[in-house]
């Protein structure tokens, strides 16, 4: 087992724990969230520069000069370069979460302090 897929795995049993009972629990979640989205879009984009690369060094087909093979690699691997982007998105969009609870419910979250008042009329 490789050290990402372990990592991986630790996350995901990470994320399987949280009940979402407090605002940190949610906080927790999608920073969690976000570092799994990394890791698995950095494996897709090296898996889609291995993929490339081998599928360059491929014998053409028939009729199809070297050339062509290249562009046929790179088009192949570009679904993978699409697959990377999107988990880059789904680990931006877990911030955003956490973002848009602090925005809409600031007042279960953070309770404000109140300000020290000076009573001047003594």
């Amino acid at each position: 087992m490789s050290a990402e897929s372990t990592y991986a795995k630790q996350i995901i049993s990470e994320l399987e724990a949280i009940e979402f009972e407090t605002g940190s629990d949610v906080r927790k979640y999608t920073e969690l969230v976000r570092r799994l989205s990394r890791a698995v879009a950095m494996e897709l984009e090296y898996s889609a520069q291995e993929l490339e690369a081998v599928l360059k060094d491929l014998p053409p087909g028939d009729g199809d000069g070297h050339l062509t093979a290249r562009i046929k690699a790179r088009s192949v691997a570009r679904h993978l370069r699409r697959a990377a982007e999107a988990q880059r998105t789904v680990g931006i969009e877990s911030v955003r979460t956490w973002g848009s609870m602090l925005k809409h419910f600031e007042h279960l979250i953070k309770p404000k302090k109140r300000k020290k008042t000076i009573d001047l009329g003594s």
